[in-house]
């Protein structure tokens, strides 16, 4: 579970105290507000990033383990953003393959060599009917296939939490609702706790937790 208490954050223009936050496995949370309200910088303060521009003070706990001493590399916490920055000169398994664990084992508890990984990467792939584009490139993907893949990378790399930033938003509206709904299905079967920002309520899934940033933001006059 993913946990974030006594969360304060105060911008140039405002400041706002959250409510507790507990996010489940397989569960989602979505983070709703106007533009300018610090709801990305949110994100990248769970992730770890250093936010120099903006006061934020709070808990994190994930599975019960502070994650406030440690960096952003051991906080195993996914980020996917609006841009899916697939590498341009890999193609679509090689960036799956890129993102596996080091050190990734197979069933008989040796690490896999690259063909291997390259094969897990495959088995990924064609568990959610996208071998067809294994061998294409960033450019010669769709919106809504890049926007799977980007997932797909992101769960390559095992996180125990995943952060998404308007991760649909640059899809058509009718690609959006189909991209989303296939995301948090697949979320919620591997059971990664997950907080989203998005601009759209109507795409909040019914049993998805919902928090309003501006019910608790409070603008400086």
């Amino acid at each position: 579970m993913l946990r974030i208490t006594n969360s304060h954050i105060a911008t140039k223009n405002g400041s706002f105290e959250l409510p507790d936050i507990a996010v489940d496995r397989g569960e989602l949370l979505v983070l709703t507000g106007p533009s300018g309200m610090g709801k990305s910088t949110f994100l990248h303060w769970v992730l770890g990033d250093t936010i120099k521009y903006v006061n934020i003070s709070g808990d994190i706990s994930l599975n019960d383990v502070s994650l406030k001493p440690l960096n952003i590399e051991q906080r195993r916490i996914g980020l996917l953003m609006q841009d899916v920055h697939l590498f341009p000169h890999l193609n679509v398994v090689d960036n799956i393959c890129f993102a596996l664990p080091n050190g990734l084992t197979g069933d008989n508890g040796k690490t896999l060599n690259k063909n291997q990984r390259r094969a897990a990467a495959m088995a990924m792939l064609d568990k959610i009917d996208l071998a067809y584009v294994a061998g294409h490139y960033s450019e010669q993907l769709s919106g809504g296939e890049r926007s799977r893949v980007g997932l797909l990378r992101a769960l390559a790399n095992q996180p125990k939490a995943l952060l998404m930033d308007e991760p649909f938003a640059a899809l058509d509206p009718q690609t959006s609702v189909q991209v989303s709904q296939w995301a948090f299905a697949q979320l919620k079967a591997r059971g990664v706790p997950t907080i989203m920002v998005s601009h759209d309520i109507n795409n909040i899934p019914p049993q998805a937790q919902h928090l309003d940033l501006a019910k608790y933001y409070r603008r400086l006059t």
